[in-house]
């Protein structure tokens, strides 16, 4: 049996916490930013609350990363206004997320980078 050997170089990445490209490619259908104020706009697609909630958190993470925002953080407040969904709706779906460990936190939450992969493959699944 070999063992594969792993060098200290192999833990560094040139391309950040995660893969923006599959990131934005996830988002493209979804929602528009608005440039002059990166607000985030849905599109009208067909997506569960669950799913568009992590739709936003992705696009929070991502103007975070590009320097567009000083926080990745979403509140069920901020989420509420700007899809005007219900709380009655939204905050159950806030809960379902964190149970599952899909986002972390009290009462701001975000998305954990280690979990941005299987969330957009979660988004583009049509289940």
């Amino acid at each position: 049996m070999t063992e594969k050997k792993t060098s200290f170089d192999s833990l560094f990445s040139d391309s950040g916490p995660f893969d923006e490209n599959e990131v934005i490619q996830v988002l493209h259908d979804h929602v528009t930013i608005q440039r002059s104020s990166n607000k985030i706009f849905f599109k009208d697609t067909d997506l569960s609350v669950t799913k568009k909630i992590l739709v936003y958190g992705l696009a929070k993470k991502l103007l975070k990363m590009k320097g567009l925002s000083e926080t990745d953080l979403i509140t069920a407040q901020e989420f509420r206004e700007a899809t005007r969904i219900s709380k009655g709706t939204i905050d159950p779906a806030f809960k379902t997320l964190k149970d599952k460990g899909l986002l972390v936190g009290k009462r701001e939450y975000e998305i954990p980078t280690s979990r941005v992969a299987s969330i957009a493959k979660l988004i583009s699944s049509r289940k």
